[in-house]
């Protein structure tokens, strides 16, 4: 009796492990096999085609209105029907691409003689200095943060678009002075020193948003220099390509520079922006502002709601 008791108990033992041999391995392969899927399915496809097909977009649009596209760019790439970038690392990304944005746009006006050279230096020296610090800033702030800032400034700088008229006639008004003495040396200066202090801050919100800058610069150029508006955002995108360099610069060190988008948005960027700027000069300016702004506050608002 003993030896049958005995025989039972180790042959239960047996049956128990052996179960317990069979259930592992299919909880295993059901986990590795969870973990296999995942990244196939969220990762985008077609990576090159949209960034060039973005870029592009992002070019014309802003070449049209002296702005380097950052605000389209960055919506696009954090969507995830499109390529589903962080937030972080669209920022750093879409400033790598406004780069191409500010020289290509810059080039196009400048064949038509509509670029301040020296107003551009000014801004584009200074930015340089706080475009690193917004770049660095950045990185401070989370996801959800950085669309908050980044959709109250689209909705911020919308109106200032369709308002250009108005204040144009403003300034028209209170400047014959400044019309009577614009080739001495002194307004020279005067607009060098403004155009510095326009750099200052538009390189921040450059390197902090991601952006090119323009929507402070081609108001402010607008408003408180003798340039006319096409002048204005000539100079706004030649004066955006040295800020934007040193921002992206930062942010690749942070590690927030996707190579892989990158060069194909960069690319779309070169090439919209010269098209765009060569454009320009043939469409009605106040369709392309309205239109402008219309965009810029529906983006604002899709990117607050999205935080």
């Amino acid at each position: 009796m003993l030896y049958l008791a005995m025989q039972n108990d180790l042959v239960g033992r047996c049956k128990g492990t052996s179960k317990e041999k069979n259930s592992r391995p299919k909880n295993a392969t059901a986990n590795k096999s969870k973990i296999e899927k995942s990244p196939k399915n969220s990762e985008p496809k077609n990576v090159p085609v949209k960034s060039f097909v973005i870029g592009t977009v992002a070019g014309v649009t802003g070449s049209l209105v002296g702005l380097g596209g950052g605000f389209l760019m960055i919506p696009a790439m954090t969507a995830p029907s499109f390529l589903a970038l962080s937030q972080h690392v669209a920022h750093g990304t879409s400033l790598f691409a406004v780069t191409t944005t500010g020289i290509a746009g810059g080039l196009s006006y400048g064949q038509n003689g509509n670029v301040d050279f020296y107003a551009a230096g000014a801004i584009a020296l200074s930015g340089m200095v706080t475009a690193r610090l917004g770049a660095k800033y950045s990185n401070r702030l989370s996801q959800k943060q950085l669309k908050k800032v980044l959709g109250s400034f689209m909705i911020m700088v919308a109106p200032i678009v369709p308002l250009k008229p108005y204040l144009e006639s403003w300034k028209d008004g209170s400047s014959n002075k400044k019309n009577e003495d614009e080739n001495s040396n002194q307004v020279d200066w005067k607009v060098v020193g403004v155009s510095s202090c326009i750099g200052l801050f538009s390189g921040f919100m450059a390197g902090l948003l991601g952006v090119g800058g323009g929507a402070v610069v081609v108001p402010c150029l607008t408003l408180f220099t003798p340039m006319d508006h096409y002048t204005a955002l000539g100079t706004s995108l030649t004066a955006m390509g040295l800020p934007a360099m040193a921002g992206t610069i930062t942010h690749f060190q942070n590690k927030n520079v996707n190579l892989r988008v990158a060069p194909f948005l960069a690319l779309g960027s070169l090439f919209g922006a010269y098209s765009g700027g060569k454009f320009a000069l043939q469409v009605d300016e106040n369709v392309l502002r309205t239109g402008f702004s219309g965009m810029m506050v529906t983006l604002g608002i899709r990117t607050i709601l999205k935080a």
